[in-house]
């Protein structure tokens, strides 16, 4: 019976497995703060969705800067005093000056206002270069609403190259100060081109020029009144936004003018005399132009020059451009070609007759037709020459003569006056004389008799 009792403690280990348990169950709880975790998102997202209504605000202020643009030009507005810019009368924009060059500038100005103008009012200087003014002039007349009224200042160039604009304004008697445009607050102005001293070649006597050679055959010239070869370096180079050296860096992608003394055209001709070589800015339609001092026209002068691809610029493709700038800025054309590499070369002689009298700045230009690869353009022997005054036998000012490589003494066809641009300038032979062989290469005697005629044709000999 003693083994009854020893059941009673087996027994015991069941409660002791309840407890054990009972722990282990009691984890579950500590899930639940893992839970609560859940809530803590919600928070999170609402800051989110605020974000939409801020950007409403941002929108506001937006709004609010189309009145402010509606009241500042009512508030401006002034019908009494307004003025109109009519136009240059001397001086356009850009025009070309010498340094330290005296001249007088010239607005046309009309009263669209309400107000009459009487000789208290004035133009005063208010903003960009001075250009030696006074601070203000005095209007010469009374101007009733809508008449016009010249108005004139002496002004001086500055002494040093470059580009320049001056501001004016208007003052009325009351101190109010208004100007042009459609707001009357916009002012007339200057804008010029300074370049190097003028030259006053008015009292130039004719001088033998250097003899043209080739092949050590000298061609005799009429007396020469003005080499622009020899005087490159006086004319102020540029490629329309910059200047340029004088004599320039072959290569230059700005662009660049050269000094020769041999040139070697395109044909193959090699020409012992004084010639420019220019070169456009290296982009598409690129140009430069040399702007010469003063020079006084006289009666028989003649500009004389011929043009063509340097020997060897394969791709060359350029118009050439010789025109001159007035007393009052402006520019004009005298003569325009286009020229190639295709064995050919174009002569000019420009009778300068009609100009007689003026004091006038010669301009060189060259222009790439398209891009300028190898746009080495030579401007051969560039001259003015006095002749003895003849007949017009033209209407124009200008004529020009295409030379072609092959030789002959007569034949060369001659272009109306002022002759525009064209790929495909090729002389066309007169009845009497043969057509020549453009595939045979040119002897030296006929080079020479070449040269001798074309000089004879140009001075007339």
């Amino acid at each position: 019976m003693t083994w009854t009792p020893s059941l009673t403690p087996t027994e015991t280990r069941t409660p002791s497995n309840t407890p054990t348990r009972t722990p282990t169950f009691t984890f579950t709880p500590s899930y639940t703060p893992t839970e609560t975790w859940t809530p803590s998102n919600t928070p999170t997202k609402r800051p989110t969705k605020t974000l939409e209504p801020s950007d409403t605000p941002t929108n506001t202020p937006t709004a609010t800067e189309t009145p402010t643009n509606t009241v500042t030009p009512t508030a401006t507005i002034d019908t009494c005093n307004r003025a109109a810019f009519i136009g240059d009368v001397t001086i356009p924009d850009l025009a070309i000056l010498h340094i330290s060059e005296a001249f007088t500038k010239t607005w046309r100005i009309e009263n669209v206002g309400t107000c009459t103008w009487t000789t208290a009012y004035k133009v005063i200087f208010a903003s960009g270069d001075k250009l030696s003014s006074p601070d203000s002039v005095y209007l010469p007349s009374n101007v009733q609403p809508g008449q016009t009224v010249e108005l004139s200042m002496n002004l001086v160039a500055p002494d040093t190259a470059g580009r320049y604009q001056g501001n004016w304004e208007f003052q009325a008697p009351t101190g109010k100060i208004f100007g042009v445009g459609d707001t009357a607050d916009q002012p007339i102005w200057v804008r010029i081109r300074v370049i190097t001293p003028s030259i006053n070649t008015g009292t130039v006597t004719a001088t033998p020029s250097s003899a043209a050679t080739t092949s050590g055959t000298a061609v005799s010239q009429p007396a020469v009144a003005y080499d622009f070869a020899g005087n490159a370096c006086t004319a102020q180079w540029e490629n329309g936004h910059r200047f340029l050296p004088c004599p320039g860096l072959d290569g230059d992608r700005n662009g660049f003018v050269l000094l020769l003394d041999q040139a070697k055209l395109e044909n193959g001709t090699v020409l012992n005399v004084p010639s420019i070589l220019t070169f456009p800015e290296s982009v598409k339609g690129g140009t430069i132009q040399g702007i010469y001092p003063d020079y006084l026209v006289q009666p028989g002068d003649h500009l004389q020059t011929s043009a063509s691809c340097e020997n060897g610029a394969k791709t060359c493709s350029v118009l050439f451009q010789i025109g001159y700038i007035d007393s009052a800025g402006s520019k004009n054309d005298l003569w325009t070609i286009g020229e190639f590499y295709d064995g050919l070369y174009s002569n000019a002689d420009i009778d300068l007759s009609p100009l007689a009298g003026m004091k006038v700045k010669f301009v060189l230009s060259v222009s790439a037709l398209g891009t300028p690869v190898d746009d080495r353009a030579l401007w051969i022997a560039p001259h003015i020459v006095h002749l003895q005054p003849a007949t017009p036998t033209a209407t124009g000012i200008a004529t020009a003569t295409f030379a072609s490589p092959a030789p002959g003494p007569t034949g060369t066809p001659t272009g109306t006056s002022m002759p525009t641009a064209t790929p495909t300038h090729r002389p066309t032979p007169t009845p009497t004389t043969p057509v020549q062989n453009p595939s045979r290469p040119p002897s030296v005697p006929d080079i020479i008799n070449q040269i001798i005629s074309f000089f004879q044709k140009l001075f007339g000999r």
